[in-house]
């Protein structure tokens, strides 16, 4: 069971949701802002716009959150839900669920973060600097939220 989770998009305190609003408090500890290697994409869907992160040499900001204890196994079900993630059969679902190194200001951390199983399609939009709230915010861009 990961101890911490790494998030970049719509699941982090940035942005409210039920899962934000329901599960981050759960996972303990304070949030402690960090990045990652690859390249950070939008994309679509009809309820608003969601980060995609892919392989790249760049750095995508996000956020880890949880620390000392395992994460509860009730609350990682309903990220990997809502990731569409199933660690039964990592290859069938839409996101699997891996280790990355963040680095932070106090040195890296291993963290576990959603990954698509899939090339993200032609024609996705590139989020300049990585940061998916921020650039977000700055366009007014109606962000997925359930």
């Amino acid at each position: 069971m990961p101890r911490r989770l790494f998030f970049y998009g719509t699941l982090t305190h940035e942005h409210s949701n039920t899962l934000t609003q329901t599960l981050l408090p759960r996972l303990g500890g304070r949030p402690c802002r960090g990045w990652v290697r690859g390249a950070l994409f939008l994309r679509r869907d009809p309820l608003g716009i969601y980060p995609v992160l892919m392989p790249g040499s760049g750095r995508v900001k996000g956020w880890v959150y949880g620390g000392l204890k395992p994460i509860p196994r009730s609350v990682l079900a309903a990220f990997d839900a809502w990731e569409y993630c199933d660690p039964r059969r990592p290859a069938r679902g839409e996101y699997r669920r891996v280790n990355l190194i963040v680095h932070t200001r106090g040195g890296p951390l291993r963290a576990a973060a959603y990954l698509p199983n899939r090339r993200a399609p032609l024609g996705l939009r590139a989020v300049p600097g990585g940061d998916f709230a921020a650039h977000a915010a700055a366009r007014g861009i109606p962000v997925l939220t359930e």
